[in-house]
Order: structure tokens, then C-alpha cells, then sequence
């Protein structure tokens, strides 16, 4: 892994390829996948540097509605190793959960990790 001062110096090195590639309309999320680093540290650079901002809404591309994204081909493989019976039952309480919830913020912590991991540990076990 590099620490931040080697990847300043890469960044610096390649300020007119970053410009460049600006100009030519190139969305900052790709020019920043392709250096290895978030679309922030490209966009701070670049207004550093007085490359005027025009379209806001071209600097952060987003996939096409017909593709998904990794994060939900994920969630869609980890659907498919459930079983319909717990399928069922979570569309049941999402459906019940919608109807009564307006807001609500979620936590996420280890043990709740590890309470999920228990039931469906047992859910395994009780399909055997």
C-alpha cells in the first residue's frame, strides 16, 4: 500500500493527464479509479490547480439503469442462497415494517453480526 506522500507525488507528476483527461469530458469517478484514489482527492485537485467546474451532474457517473452495480450483484447472489420459507418471511415483515415505520436509522455493531450469523447457522442446522 503507499502512504499519502508517494500518491501526492504520482498525482502531481500527472497533473496534465489529469487535465487533460478533464477537458475531455472523462467522468472524475473513472480518472479517479484509474490513479487508485476516491473522486474527491481528483475533484479538490483539479480546483486547486483552476480548472473551472461547468456541469456538476458529469463528474459523477453513474451506471445505466440496466446495470447492476457489484455491490447489488452481491446482494442478489446472497438472496439466492436463502431459502424461499425465509424469503417469504422477510418480504412479509419488510411489507408490515414499510406500513407502520416513516424514518428510522440503523447501527450496525458486531453483535448484531453475530445474532444474524446464529440464525441462520440454525436455520442450516433445521434444514438438514
Amino acid at each position: 500500500m503507499k502512504n499519502k506522500m508517494e500518491i501526492h507525488e504520482m498525482l502531481m507528476a500527472n497533473q496534465e493527464a489529469i487535465i487533460q483527461k478533464d477537458k475531455q469530458d472523462i467522468p472524475i469517478l473513472k480518472i479517479a479509479q484509474e490513479y487508485g484514489v476516491v473522486s474527491t482527492t481528483i475533484y479538490t485537485l483539479l480546483k486547486k490547480w483552476g480548472v473551472r467546474k461547468r456541469d456538476f451532474a458529469r463528474y459523477h457517473f453513474k451506471c445505466p439503469k440496466d446495470q447492476k452495480t457489484e455491490k447489488e450483484e452481491k446482494f442478489i447472489a446472497f438472496e439466492k442462497t436463502l431459502s424461499p420459507e425465509l424469503l417469504a418471511k422477510r418480504k412479509e415483515n419488510t411489507r408490515i415494517n414499510n406500513k407502520y415505520i416513516k424514518f428510522y436509522r440503523t447501527v450496525e455493531t458486531a453483535h448484531d453480526r453475530f445474532l444474524v450469523q446464529e440464525v441462520l447457522r440454525k436455520s442450516e442446522v433445521g434444514n438438514e
